[in-house]
């Protein structure tokens, strides 16, 4: 009767609960330090954890709340005073004071217990390689509330210090390098972590398991290099450690930043739920992404798990070490590293195929921007179910290409240095696209903010049509004007003509520049200089006999026959198309070759 009378006590006390959040937590309450320990057996399905959490209450509160899932409390105190602990909306947790909490520094503790779910990819969980049970994780955008209580939102980043105790016999990691590790009894042990640099919650990680591990030649700037793989297969992460030695220095050589994260360690997973997540010091993939038998040790293999790590390691700039400040502007982790690994990869190539294939790329999602499937890059969230749709290859890509717009109209060097400085401002913390535009406005003096709305905020792809006039006795002129009118943009449109000559300009609606005094009529002009603009160009018969498709970079070859033949019911009927993709056909570039003879 007694329980019976504390259980019906209970459930009036949290009854007294406020409704939980939307989706946000409330500013109230901002977390600046995790402690956390996990004891965690593979061979079981759950664990058992406990979370101290330091806060700044903003305001003095009886109910404070955090992210969690899957989770059951057993024990909760704030500011070593007894709270009660209650679940609730799948996503939260909400602990209650008898009386409010002053604002100021306090700490949060929180015992519980969570799942290690066998068929899930997400939160944390467990996998059975051969013989042996593994645990691993994958908290992106929202799953380390599985973990453990936290503010699972990126905006909110801290340090970081966790201790795993687990079987003698097995290994853990973490982001932080391990540290002290001390035997405890029944055959277990203690592994605890140096503590991180201010890492938001989805990049957390950790991996429990009898793994064999491959260690690397230090990379660029003394980074050591593991590649840790199931039981019994170490010698398959050589290529990912041989590509990491490679990788790493063009990234600390374009950002001037060191890596930022002391350790860096590959992990092999049997499944994921991506191809690859970029936890700093502990960046997860699918074992085929990032494994090689001695008979799949192949050029294009190298290749590609170089291509792999540079988007991933990339991450730990831009994403990582600044993190967007919301959802919305998630593009400044999956778009930066989608560019920022092109750029790396080009420097494979000769430069006659610089941007060749970011341009085949950037085709792809332009088919997709330009069908209803599509959606803008920057999107709110405000549910579970929306996220799943964070990730959107839209993000990715269109991401990608607005970028290499920005480095084509602004100047390579420029970008850079306005990247730089975001880099270094806002270092271990968080940014939002006003931040980058104000950078990459102080480096260039020139305003990307209306460019970069038009593309972020709205869908579709701008088509411009341009003419050179040469009328006798008045200087030369260019115009340009967009003909897709159910839009608005403000497109940085540049050129190159058959001297050389080159320059950009946003053109909003129609636009008309005067050719420089002196200057020559030109023979042709290229409307799209490099292939970096996000945009299509309507060519008429007249230019395309002018051009000399001979002088293009292949990037410009490849951007010309997706120009005349994204419509290609309206195009494929014009001997002057035909012929120039009859020429293409032919080209020394497959990609090129293959895409003008398909069309």
């Amino acid at each position: 009767m007694r329980l019976v009378l504390v259980l019906l006590f209970s459930a009036a006390a949290f009854a007294a609960l406020p409704s939980p959040p939307a989706f946000v937590l409330p500013d109230d309450v901002v977390p600046k330090k995790y402690v956390v320990d996990l004891t965690i057996d593979p061979s079981k399905d759950t664990f058992i954890g406990q979370a101290r959490i330091e806060v700044e209450l903003k305001k003095a509160t009886s109910v404070i709340w955090v992210n969690a899932k899957n989770i059951t409390p057993s024990e909760a105190t704030v500011g070593g005073k007894k709270a009660r602990a209650e679940v609730a909306g799948g996503e939260f947790l909400g602990l209650e004071l008898d009386s409010p909490a002053k604002a100021g520094r306090t700490t949060i503790s929180i015992r519980y217990q969570g799942k290690l779910d066998e068929k899930s990819v997400v939160g944390p969980y467990r996998k059975k390689v051969a013989d042996d049970w593994y645990v691993f994780t994958t908290f992106t955008p929202i799953d380390a509330r599985r973990a453990f209580p936290c503010f699972d939102e990126p905006r909110f980043k801290t340090p970081w210090v966790l201790t795993i105790h687990t079987k003698r016999a097995d290994k853990a990691f973490a982001n932080g390098r391990e540290g002290r590790e001390t035997q405890e009894a029944d055959g277990m042990k203690a592994v605890r972590f140096a503590v991180t640099k201010p890492l938001p919650t989805e990049v957390v990680a950790f991996a429990v398991g009898p793994f064999d591990v491959f260690q690397g030649a230090t990379a660029g700037r003394g980074t050591a290099i593991r590649v840790i793989t199931p039981n019994g297969r170490g010698a398959e992460g050589k290529a990912a450690a041989q590509a990491t030695v490679a990788v790493l220095p063009r990234l600390e050589a374009y950002t001037g930043i060191s890596y930022p994260f002391g350790k860096l360690d590959h992990v092999a997973l049997p499944e994921g739920a991506f191809g690859a997540v970029e936890n700093p010091g502990l960046i997860t993939y699918r074992e085929r992404g990032l494994l090689a038998t001695p008979s799949e040790d192949t050029k294009d293999k190298e290749r590609a798990i170089r291509g792999l790590q540079a988007h991933e390691i990339g991450h730990q700039w831009f994403g990582d070490m600044v993190t967007q400040a919301s959802w919305d502007d998630v593009w400044l982790s999956e778009g930066f590293a989608t560019w920022f690994s092109a750029k790396v990869m080009d420097e494979e190539q000769p430069a006659v195929r610089k941007n060749l294939s970011a341009v085949a790329a950037r085709e792809q999602i332009m088919a997709v921007d330009a069908t209803p499937r599509t959606r803008p890059v920057r999107l709110t969230m405000t549910s579970r179910e929306d996220t799943q749709d964070v990730y959107n290859r839209i993000v990715y890509q269109k991401g990608a290409a607005i970028l290499m717009m920005l480095d084509g109209w602004l100047g390579e060097d420029q970008v850079r240095s306005g990247l730089r400085v975001y880099l270094k401002k806002h270092a271990f913390a968080n940014a939002t696209s006003a931040d980058l535009e104000t950078e990459l406005r102080a480096a260039s003096h020139v305003d990307p903010a209306q460019v970069m709305d038009s593309f972020l905020n709205q869908t579709g792809i701008p088509s411009i049509r341009a003419e050179v006039r040469c009328d006798r006795g008045v200087a030369p002129r260019i115009e340009i004007e967009q003909t897709n009118a159910a839009h608005h943009w403000s497109v940085p449109v540049c050129w190159r003509t058959d001297s050389g000559a080159s320059s950009c300009t946003v053109v909003e609606g129609r636009r008309e520049i005067e050719v420089p005094k002196n200057a020559a009529c030109p023979a042709w002009v290229y409307w799209n200089a490099a292939a970096s603009g996000y945009y299509r160009t309507e060519w008429n018969a007249a230019q395309l006999k002018a051009l000399a498709v001979g002088r293009l970079t292949a990037a410009e070859r490849l951007m010309l026959v997706y120009d005349l033949t994204y419509d290609s019911t309206r195009l494929k009927t014009r001997p002057d198309v035909s012929a120039v993709l009859t020429q293409l056909a032919s080209d020394s570039e497959p990609e090129i070759a293959k895409a003008a003879a398909v069309k």
